[in-house]
């Protein structure tokens, strides 16, 4: 066992146990029976990390917002997924193609699943569970609708999509025409250079854009009638994930 790890943990617990005020470094010290001086280098890091919080110099120590995050990234995953299960099993009895739900992390600019459903067809697309933003349907209809500011970091930590990745969006002029496509269409599309097609359309909550819907198929299956029956499908099963987001109806 990492017994520097163990502390760490050990002086979130005890910080949790106290949210009502703040605890000192003597307090945390002592209460875990630590070395003063080991003590304050854990929590220096853990700080460094928003884990631990300092009020101010020599004032008491709490939880970090990093707690927070943690923990409200977790309960909102959750309920994407629960609200999003029913729409996409339907969604899938009526086109058989597999079906994603996917959230960016924005971090590392990443499209990351949430949850999948696959169709029973002899030839099944699959993907993987992480993959550049720019180069999904799921990560560019998000990005469609985000807030320009956000678009902006997104940008500058980043950079453009490459011309491999997305062509007709590797300039800021370009792609700014290309979102505003997805928009006006509200859905994104996308075909692959190994055949396959995408189609994906927003998640909403409280008007915010949290995730997004997708469909992949083998171009081979993707006739123009399918297009039609597979947007407006997508789009409902958005409008239906949509509601109960946003009125609590979630299969618990």
């Amino acid at each position: 066992m990492i017994q520097v790890i163990h502390r760490a943990f050990d002086i979130m617990e005890l910080c949790a146990k106290n949210r009502d005020r703040e605890l000192t470094l003597s307090e945390i010290a002592d209460k875990l029976e630590l070395n003063h001086g080991t003590c304050a280098n854990i929590i220096k890091t853990m700080i460094t990390r928003n884990y631990i919080e300092q009020l101010g110099y020599k004032k008491g120590y709490r939880l970090g917002p990093m707690i927070s995050q943690l923990a409200g990234n977790a309960s909102l995953k959750l309920e994407i997924i629960q609200a999003a299960k029913p729409p996409m099993e339907q969604l899938v009895d009526e086109l058989n193609e597999t079906c994603l739900i996917g959230i960016m992390r924005k971090s590392d600019n990443k499209r990351v699943v949430l949850h999948q459903v696959h169709s029973n067809q002899d030839i099944v697309v699959r993907t993987a569970i992480e993959k550049e933003i720019y180069n999904t349907t799921t990560g560019r209809v998000i990005l469609a609708y985000i807030a320009e500011n956000e678009l902006e970091k997104v940008i500058q930590k980043h950079g453009l999509p490459t011309l491999s990745v997305w062509p007709e969006a590797d300039t800021r002029e370009k792609l700014d025409q290309e979102l505003a496509r997805i928009r006006h269409d509200g859905f994104a599309f996308q075909k692959t250079p190994t055949h396959i097609v995408g189609l994906a359309v927003p998640v909403f909550r409280a008007d915010v854009v949290i995730a997004g819907l997708s469909i992949y198929m083998p171009e081979m299956r993707f006739a123009e009638s399918m297009k039609e029956l597979a947007v407006s499908c997508l789009i409902e099963a958005g409008r239906q994930i949509d509601i109960r987001l946003n009125s609590n109806i979630l299969d618990v």
